[in-house]
C-alpha cells in the first residue's frame, strides 16, 4: 500500500488577469513537477496536483499561494487560489480516483476560505484542518510584499540576508515584513504537518 496526496485548486476571480495569472500559475507548477516530480495539470479554469511524496503536500499548497500573492497588483486586487489538500492510502486505481475526488469535494466545500485539508485517517485529518484553517487566516491577511518575502523564504532558503538581496531590499525591512506575514508560525506549520504525516504512516 502506498499514500498519495492530491491538490486542487481554482484562481480567485480568474476572469481578471487572466493570462498573465495563467502564466505565473504555470510557472509556480512547474517548480512544483521539478522540486518534487509532481503530476500538474489545469482542468477547466483550475488545476489538480498529484504527489507521490505526501510530507510535501502543505509546503506545496503554501508556495502556490505564496507565489501567486506575491505579484498582486495591489493590496486590493489580491492574486489568491483556493487550495484543497487530500492525503490518502492506495492500493489500486480507484483509490487513486478517491483521493483525488477527496481533493475536488475539499474544493467545492471551501465557502470563505482558501485552504482546506483532508485526510483518510481521522486523527491526521482533525490535527491538520484546524490547523490549515488557522494558516489560511494568515495568509488571507498577507499584503503582496509578505507574500513575497515568504515565497523567497520557501522558495530558496539562506536567511533573511539573502532574502534581502534578491529582493534588493535592506536585511531590516525583510525581517520586519517576514515577521509581520507571521513566519515562525507558517514554519512551524510545515513541519508539524510532516511530522503528523510520517507518524500516521508509521502506525498504519
Amino acid at each position: 500500500m502506498v499514500e498519495i496526496a492530491v491538490l486542487s485548486g481554482g484562481l480567485d476571480n480568474f476572469e481578471a488577469n487572466e493570462d498573465v495569472r495563467h502564466q505565473r500559475l504555470a510557472w509556480l507548477l512547474g517548480e512544483l513537477g521539478a522540486r518534487y516530480g509532481a503530476q500538474t495539470a489545469f482542468v477547466g479554469d483550475g488545476f489538480q496536483i498529484g504527489l507521490r511524496q505526501p510530507l510535501a503536500v502543505c509546503e506545496c499548497a503554501l508556495f502556490i499561494r505564496a507565489g501567486l500573492l506575491a505579484v498582486s497588483p495591489s493590496r486590493r486586487e489580491r492574486w489568491d487560489v483556493a487550495i484543497s489538500m487530500a492525503v490518502g492510502r492506495v492500493e489500486s486505481a480507484r483509490g487513486v480516483e478517491d483521493v483525488y475526488g477527496a481533493a475536488r469535494r475539499g474544493l467545492d466545500e471551501l465557502e470563505r476560505g482558501y485552504l482546506a485539508f483532508r485526510a483518510d485517517r481521522e486523527p491526521l485529518h482533525l490535527s491538520l484542518s484546524l490547523a490549515t484553517a488557522f494558516v489560511d487566516d494568515v495568509l488571507t491577511h498577507w499584503t503582496p510584499s509578505e507574500a513575497e518575502a515568504y515565497f523567497e523564504h520557501l522558495r530558496m532558503p539562506g536567511g533573511h540576508k539573502a532574502i534581502a538581496q534578491r529582493l534588493r531590499k535592506s536585511r531590516p525591512t525583510v525581517t520586519k515584513t517576514l515577521l509581520r506575514a507571521r513566519y515562525n508560525l507558517i514554519d512551524r506549520y510545515r513541519r508539524d504537518a510532516q511530522t503528523l504525516m510520517k507518524l500516521s504512516q508509521d502506525s498504519a
